[in-house]
């Protein structure tokens, strides 16, 4: 009887768990998303008001920004240092690509990060800027869509991982 109570507290746990987790899915995309926006905001400034070199400035922002895109910042700038990258757009790229499966970006706004980064490091000041500033209002977007969804999607995943839990313990006694 005390293994079945013990079943029946883990298996409630686990499913409250995963309905937690699938709230707070778009939560934490969008807190990457802001995140990035920050980092681009830096770029831009550093772009704009330093002669320093791109990957300097990439490492620098690194430091400034957390979690994932900290990662992403960090690993384009040192494939620049590196010169195993061509360019900084092939830079960005690749990095963007390496790091998905470790971010919560979905598939658009890995094309909206990667087109950005196809202005960075060719052209002039004013294209790169305007790029950047693309993608920011892009983030803002998706941004405010994401809280408006998890606002009313959220309360609905934690309730049913919740629920499922308590049926599921039913069903096995």
């Amino acid at each position: 009887m005390a293994v079945k109570i013990i079943g029946a507290v883990i298996v409630f746990f686990s499913c409250a768990a995963a309905g937690m987790f699938l709230a707070c899915r778009d939560r934490f995309r969008a807190d990457e998303l802001m995140e990035m926006k920050r980092g681009l905001l830096l770029l831009k400034s550093e772009i704009d008001y330093s002669s320093r070199p791109l990957y300097e400035a990439l490492i620098d922002i690194s430091l400034k920004v957390g979690g994932a895109v900290s990662e992403i910042f960090e690993d384009c700038g040192r494939l620049l240092k590196s010169r195993k990258a061509s360019s900084a757009a092939e830079a960005w790229e690749t990095t963007l690509k390496d790091r998905k499966g470790r971010t919560f970006f979905h598939k658009s706004d890995m094309d909206a990060l990667i087109s950005m980064g196809r202005s960075l490091g060719g052209g002039d000041r004013r294209c790169q800027l305007s790029s950047i500033d693309m993608a920011m209002e892009y983030i803002d977007l998706k941004y405010e869509e994401l809280m408006k969804k998890y606002s009313k999607d959220g309360r609905l995943f934690r309730s049913g991982g919740i629920l499922c839990g308590i049926l599921i313990v039913v069903a096995l006694f």
